[in-house]
């Protein structure tokens, strides 16, 4: 099939401030590659001022058709979790991370690798 790029919206929270704050990725749907940030990287770093943060939503806005999942690193280390795309659409009210947040330590550098 034919790779058809999407946009992520990313939600996380502070846990000491119970802060918000999101991130907008594009997702070029092709194995391998990374969801890229706003700043044109393909890692974001978490803000350290903040305490240990979770990601309690990952907004999609299509589930792509050469990729079914994103594997999430943490400082250069999977993690073991996937994002699983179609549980992510936008259009879904019971996306996988609102109600089972993941966690990352404030500082720790965030990637997340497109799989099919």
């Amino acid at each position: 099939m034919v790779a058809a790029a999407f946009v992520a919206t990313l939600i996380f929270q502070s846990m000491s401030t119970r802060e918000t704050f999101s991130y907008y990725c594009t997702v070029s749907d092709v194995n391998a590659e990374f969801y890229i940030f706003p700043d044109g990287n393909n890692f974001v770093t978490m803000p350290s001022n903040k305490g240990n943060i979770v990601l309690t939503d990952v907004q999609l806005s299509a589930a792509g058709t050469d990729t079914r999942t994103a594997e999430i690193f943490v400082n250069g280390k999977t993690s073991g979790e996937r994002i699983l795309n179609a549980a992510n659409l936008s259009t879904n009210l019971a996306r996988q991370f609102r109600s089972a947040p993941f966690g990352i330590a404030g500082g720790a550098n965030l990637r997340l690798t497109q799989r099919t």
